[in-house]
Formats: C-alpha cells, structure tokens, sequence
C-alpha cells in the first residue's frame, strides 16, 4: 500500500469493516484510539477513531492539527479513519463545540493530504477523492 487514505462518516456506519475488508487486514493491524490517547502506534496499517485522539489531544491542551502537521511523513501508507461529527445538533458544552471543530478542521486537512477519501454511509462507500 502507497498514499494515504482517508475514511469519514458517521458513527457505526461499517468504516473499520470497509477499511479491513479493501486490504484483507485483521483487527490487530489497527490502533484504535481512545479517550487517552495522545500518540498514535505508526507501527501499525489503520488508525482508527481518530475524532477521540482529538479529544484527549484537546484536555491536554495539544494542537491537534499541529500535531497531524508534525507527524505528515508517518501519514503516508495508512489508512486513517474518523467519525464525522459535523451533523446532528450543535452541542451547548464549550469543549464539545471546541472539539467538533478540532475535528472539522483536521478531517480538512487529512482529506487535503490523502491520496484518496472515502465517505461510508450504511455500510456503503462512496469515493470523494479518487
């Protein structure tokens, strides 16, 4: 695999199952990020729920974008995958609106950087970036 190759949508769309299923991968080739998540494991293909690497990144005060920005190199050859948090109801809480938009704004530039973008809706792909 060359290039980098960004998956967004919605939450429980099937994302990680297209991913796993395009490149005949298995779940222990995908760091998963969670609520504490500050660094991702490069070692491995997929990068998945990057939206909750944002949030942890956010508590600790980190750039997120910034931090994409630094690490562009490592962002080739993977598969990135992320929530798309852009529908639905503006959230009151400050840090949720912050949040929203930290994802907004690095799924922009992920999507600027990636070689090819998909959008899974329903388990179903389309291709946004060839």
């Amino acid at each position: 695999m060359t290039g980098l190759r960004f998956v967004i949508g919605g939450a429980y769309q099937g994302k990680l199952g297209f991913v796993l299923a395009q490149q005949n991968l298995q779940a222990t080739q995908v760091f998963t990020c969670g609520l504490d998540t500050l660094e991702i494991d490069w070692s491995l293909p997929v990068i998945d729920k990057l939206h909750l690497l944002f949030w942890a990144q956010q508590q600790k005060g980190i750039d997120s974008q910034k931090y994409l920005e630094s690490h562009r190199e490592k962002l080739l050859d993977h598969w990135l995958i992320c929530d798309d948090l852009s529908a639905g109801v503006v959230p009151i809480d400050a840090k949720t609106r912050m949040w929203r938009e930290t994802t907004g704004r690095c799924s922009v530039y992920l999507a600027t950087q990636a070689d090819e973008v998909y959008r899974i809706f329903c388990g179903l792909a389309t291709t946004l970036k060839p």
